[in-house]
């Protein structure tokens, strides 16, 4: 990473950091630690090799010194092979090995970051005055130890790309220590005439978790406004601080909330420099096409700081105006000059993908981080560490590999198939417990048939649908190798007989570095109950830890919660109670004089239901799986009209995470309280929490279905001045294990006829 050292304005770099990230030339089907070791073994052998000729030096560091701007940067080499005087002249090599055959090595175009690095060791040399310098790129092929040399002179263009490129970043640098300067100067004000009802609390308890560097849970009601408090209270501490401002969400629809309010910032007048960094597919239209050039390494990132709060589009439209990857602009921009970063939690927790250039050693500042919807979290990152490998995936081995000299691929698939195989025939599951060494052993070996398979398809390509199935099989390797030494704790291996399953149960283990990463977070949600659950899932220390709860501030006469206590929406009663549904649902709707969102606990009983349903004088809107984010912003928008009723789903986008026109629903109708389905993972999630927490189904299904029934009530009275009706569809929510999920403002009635409560609350003013 670039060393800056601002007192004496000097900037230390590595050739690396000039040529950007890691490149391939021949994809191998291997784990990345199994080509790393294969790279360097083939690094020593070829050393070794060259050692006995006269005058060759092997890693041999340079530096190099340029002027750029007034800041002295000094640029650090290590070259792999020197040789001294050969024939007037100086031989610069840089070894490279590739995943190639000999065939397609002599043809391929070699990436250019590697022919950029040769140029930059040739430059230094040149400005050393070394004579005649010479440059060749060596690729040495791990797939038959073929070799190709490429012979390369200095480019006059080199040291203006050189000086261009630090230019880049010294521009950068000085925008940001003037801005630094400008903005530490600065009072944020806060973007509404007034604070609401505990929005002083969450400034407040926001300002105290940064300057502690603590991580604090903050639950409060859904519409009290959580994102201006927090965006100010964390701008105020940032601004003092020097930090950056990552507002980490858990869905693409939570953007416009926060982007909303940083430009009623910038309207208050806060100079205010804001980016989203979206999905690389989405951000570049060519990243989606695979034409893209990948990089924004010589961009002006000025432009973008004089707009302030920049939006997706108009990256992609000054990308298009440099000629640079729109994503690599985002990123630049957010890493070196942004005061908030928005972009998906992802890009901050995920081990894999979290952004280096923010997060990772030596980046130029640091974070805290605001999480929206942060009981999304830990189920997400849950996902982080599972894999499956079935039947299936090695009937598709067998085809895919008939006819074909494949025997050493079957055979490491028939190892796979072993482990599927019960103890039993019952086709009952059982957990799978590894042996760690063959586990191992099966990763070595497919790593070691890496370079067959790269011989293979290079004369017979893969043609199959979808990616080939060699490398499916790898990446669940991979997953079952890296994750082997929890199994059986955080982590369980379940086979059937048929399919073996890597199924995380907690999550701690994979969160917890990357939280400590982070200065400080900052985690908002109306449903983090209870807190010390959240904090056990995130590997948060009790002694880091903050809450912060809040009631709704808004009049309780303005909600009323009904539950309908005589019907049941159990799973073994639905067939026989469904008229009876259907009849509770038609007639609460028809008592709404305004739209009704009902709310169901899947796909499959919300069709069900549909079907059979009659809304005389409604329109439906009907969430379907897969909706594209336009798709969904048009039906939200339909709301904004009279008459609307929308089918949904709990737990899904239009149920929480989403923001809709305001006063867009009168009254919610929630169809039981979707807890998860009895299936395995539930059965090892309650397993875990029992033997933890001794309270196994409650954590595992009450809290997790009535949190999205509390996420789904908060779509009605999101503001002091409307009024809006919840009505509990089925008795299970008189327990009293689900109603100590209810939010402390609730007042629940249970009626047998709760459309009479829903009248009576409208003055008799239905549809």
């Amino acid at each position: 990473m670039l060393r800056w050292s601002d007192d004496v304005r000097t900037l230390d770099l590595s050739v690396r950091d000039l040529v950007g990230g890691r490149a391939e030339l021949g994809g191998l089907a291997m784990s990345l630690r199994g080509r790393a070791e294969a790279g360097g073994r083939t690094h020593r052998r070829v050393q070794a090799e060259d050692a006995e000729e006269p005058g060759r030096a092997a890693e041999v560091a340079w530096h190099h010194v340029e002027e750029v701007g007034g800041w002295r940067c000094v640029v650090h080499a290590r070259v792999d092979g020197v040789v001294e005087e050969l024939d007037g002249a100086t031989l610069v090599e840089e070894l490279k090995s590739v995943g190639l055959g000999e065939a397609a090595l002599q043809t391929a175009e070699v990436p250019l970051p590697w022919r950029r690095q040769l140029q930059v060791y040739l430059y230094i040399a040149t400005a050393a005055r070394r004579p005649d310098p010479i440059g060749h790129l060596r690729l040495v092929s791990l797939v038959d130890g073929s070799q190709r040399v490429i012979q390369e002179r200095l480019s006059i263009e080199t040291g203006a790309w050189l000086r261009a490129w630090l230019a880049a970043r010294v521009r950068a640098r000085e925008l940001w220590l003037a801005w630094r300067h400008d903005r530490r100067a600065r009072t944020v004000p806060f973007p509404f005439p007034e604070l609401r009802a505990g929005q002083r609390e969450i400034l407040d308890a926001t300002v105290d978790a940064l300057a502690q560097g603590r991580v604090l849970a903050v639950t409060a009601p859904t519409g009290l406004g959580k994102t201006a408090p927090a965006l100010v209270g964390a701008l105020s501490e940032a601004f003092r601080t020097d930090l950056g401002v990552f507002w980490a969400t858990a869905r693409g629809t939570q953007r416009w909330i926060v982007l909303d309010t940083l430009q009623r910032l910038s309207g208050a007048g806060l100079p205010l420099r804001a980016v989203v960094v979206p999905a690389r597919a989405e951000a570049c239209p060519a990243c989606a096409q695979g034409n893209c050039v990948g990089t924004a390494e010589l961009a002006d990132l000025g432009p973008l700081a004089a707009l302030g709060v920049v939006a997706t589009e108009a990256v992609q439209e000054d990308a298009r105006r440099q000629g640079v990857c729109a994503w690599a602009l985002a990123v630049e921009f957010a890493s070196h000059l942004a005061d908030v970063v928005v972009a998906d939690l992802n890009y901050a927790f995920d081990p894999d993908v979290y952004l280096r250039p923010c997060f990772g050693r030596g980046a130029p500042r640091n974070w805290a981080v605001i999480l929206d919807e942060a009981h999304q979290l830990p189920d997400r990152a849950r996902g982080w560490a599972a894999a499956t490998l079935d039947a299936a995936l090695f009937d598709a081995l067998d085809r895919a590999y008939a006819g074909v000299d494949g025997e050493p691929f079957r055979a490491l698939g028939d190892v796979g198939r072993e482990w599927l195989i019960a103890e039993s025939h019952s086709g009952e599951p059982r957990e799978w417990e590894p042996d760690h060494g063959a586990v191992s052993d099966a990763l070595a070996t497919y790593d070691g048939l890496a370079f067959e398979h790269a011989r293979l398809r290079e004369v017979s390509p893969w043609a199959g649908p979808g990616e080939d199935p060699w490398r499916t099989f790898g990446q669940a390797i991979f997953r079952i190798a890296v994750h082997s030494d929890r199994i059986g704790e955080e982590v369980v291996a379940v086979t059937d007989g048929t399919r073996l399953q890597l199924v995380c149960r907690d999550a701690a283990f994979l969160l917890r570095d990357r939280v400590a990463a982070c200065v400080a977070v900052v985690a908002t949600s109306a449903t983090l109950h209870p807190t010390w659950f959240w904090r056990e899932r995130v590997g948060v220390a009790e002694a880091r830890f903050a809450t912060l709860t809040l009631p709704s501030g808004f009049p309780s006469e303005n909600r009323r919660v009904v539950i309908g206590r005589a019907v049941s929406t159990a799973w073994k009663d639905r067939a026989q109670q469904r008229e009876r549904i259907l009849d509770h649902l038609e007639r609460c709707v028809a008592a709404v004089p305004g739209n009704v969102a009902l709310f169901f606990g899947s796909f499959e009983q919300m069709n069900d239901l549909l079907a059979s349903l009659v809304l005389p004088g409604r329109e439906r809107l009907v969430q379907r799986p897969g909706m594209s984010a336009a798709a969904r912003a048009a039906l939200a928008a339909e709301l904004g009209q009279p008459g609307r009723v929308l089918a949904a789903v709990l737990g899904g986008v239009f149920a929480e995470s989403v923001d809709l026109p305001a006063g867009a629903l009168a009254a919610a109708v929630i169809v039981g309280p979707a807890f998860p389905p009895p299936d395995l993972e539930t059965q090892l999630l309650t397993d875990w929490y029992e033997r933890r927490f001794d309270d196994g189904f409650g954590l595992a299904s009450v809290q997790a279905g009535m949190t999205r029934v509390v996420q789904a009530a908060g779509r009605v009275v999101r503001g002091p001045e409307e009024r809006g009706v919840v009505v509990l569809v089925c008795k299970r929510f008189l327990q009293h294990e689900l109603q100590a999920y209810f939010p402390g403002e609730w007042a629940p009635e249970a009626t047998s006829r709760p459309w009479e409560l829903v009248e009576e609350f409208f003055g008799g003013g239905g549809a």
